[in-house]
C-alpha cells in the first residue's frame, strides 16, 4: 500500500484545544525517536464493513501504541508558556484557506523549529505532519536538532508517543487507521476513553469522532450514530457524512445511508486540503459510500 501524503485542517482546520492549565508539566528532556513507517500510505483496497478490533498485520508494518498511563502529565496546549502552539494552528488554518497562502506557510515553517521541548506535544507534531506532508525534501528538524520528522506518518507516531491522549491527534490517527487497516500506525484500543478523559468541551467533538469510528469498526451502528450526533463542528471533519452513512448501514437503515451519498461526496470535494485528506483518501472514502 502507498500513503496519502495528506494532511487532518481538519484545518488542519482546528484551533488548538483547551483544558485545565498545567503549568507544572515538566520540560521534555528528550524527544521520541522517529518512527520507521509512514502511516499515510494510500490504500489499494478499502473495507466498507466492520473490522474486528484485534486485527492482525505484519509486525514490520505496525507500531504498538504507547500506554496512556502517563498521558495526563503532559498537555502543552494548556501551558501558558506554549501560546505559540495557538499561533501555529491559526497560521495553518490561514495557509489552508487564504487567497495567498504562502506567507502563512512560511510563518509556520519558521516558527515550528523554534518551539521548546515543553511545547512538543500533539499539536506540535500535527503541524509537523502538515509541513512535511507538503515539503519538497520531506524532512523537518527542530533548531536544537532534538527532533527530526521524515514523513507525516512519522510525525503522528512521534506525537502519539509524546502526548498519548491528545484528542485531535487521535482523531487524525483514527482517520488514517480507518483507511489503512493493517498498515498504518495502530489506533490505541482505548483511544475513545483517552480522548474523552481529557474532560474539556474544547475536545468534545474529537472524542465523539474517535468513539464513532471505534463503534463503526466493531459493527455497532447505533452507538456510532449516538457519537456522531455529538459532533458539532462539521468543518473539522469533512468525512462526517461518510461516517454517518456507514453507521446507518450498520444500524439497518441502508435507504437513509444512500440518501446521504451525494451530500457526503460534495462535502469531500469542497474540503480544504490537509495532510491526510489527499485525493487518494477522498477516493477511498467515496468507495465506502459506493459500497452501500
Amino acid at each position: 500500500m502507498t500513503a496519502p501524503d495528506v494532511v487532518v485542517a481538519c484545518a488542519l482546520l482546528i484551533v488548538s484545544g483547551c483544558g485545565t492549565p498545567s503549568s507544572s508539566s515538566p520540560p521534555r528532556a528528550s524527544e521520541p525517536s522517529a518512527a520507521n513507517t509512514d502511516a499515510l500510505a494510500a490504500p489499494t483496497a478499502v473495507g466498507a464493513g466492520p473490522r474486528v478490533a484485534a486485527r492482525q498485520a505484519p509486525a514490520s508494518t505496525l507500531h504498538a501504541a504507547p500506554p496512556a498511563a502517563s498521558a495526563s502529565t503532559f498537555h502543552p496546549d494548556n501551558d501558558p508558556a506554549c501560546t505559540d502552539l495557538s499561533t501555529l494552528r491559526s497560521e495553518i488554518h490561514l495557509w489552508q484557506v487564504a487567497a495567498s497562502p504562502q506567507p502563512h506557510r512560511r510563518k509556520v515553517a519558521a516558527l515550528w523549529p523554534t518551539l521548546p521541548p515543553a511545547c512538543r506535544g500533539g499539536t506540535f507534531y500535527l503541524v509537523a505532519a502538515e509541513l512535511v506532508g507538503r515539503a519538497t525534501d520531506a524532512k523537518l528538524t527542530t533548531a536544537d536538532g532534538a527532533v527530526i520528522v521524515h514523513s507525516s506518518g512519522d510525525a503522528l507516531a512521534q506525537g502519539l508517543a509524546s502526548e498519548p491522549d491528545h484528542p485531535r491527534l487521535l482523531a487524525h490517527l483514527a482517520f488514517v487507521d480507518d483507511l489503512l487497516p493493517d498498515q498504518a500506525l495502530r489506533l490505541p484500543a482505548d483511544a475513545c476513553a483517552r480522548a474523552r478523559a481529557r474532560g474539556d468541551d474544547a475536545w468534545a467533538d474529537y472524542a465523539a469522532y474517535i468513539c464513532a469510528l471505534t463503534a463503526i469498526h466493531t459493527g455497532d451502528g447505533a452507538a456510532a450514530l449516538t457519537e456522531l450526533d455529538r459532533v458539532h463542528s462539521t468543518a473539522d471533519f469533512p468525512d462526517l457524512q461518510v461516517r454517518r452513512a456507514q453507521a446507518l448501514v450498520l444500524a439497518g437503515k441502508p435507504k437513509e445511508a444512500r440518501a446521504l451519498a451525494k451530500q457526503a461526496a460534495d462535502t469531500l470535494a469542497k474540503a480544504p486540503p490537509r495532510f491526510d485528506l489527499t485525493p487518494a483518501a477522498i477516493d477511498a472514502l467515496k468507495k465506502k459510500l459506493a459500497a452501500h
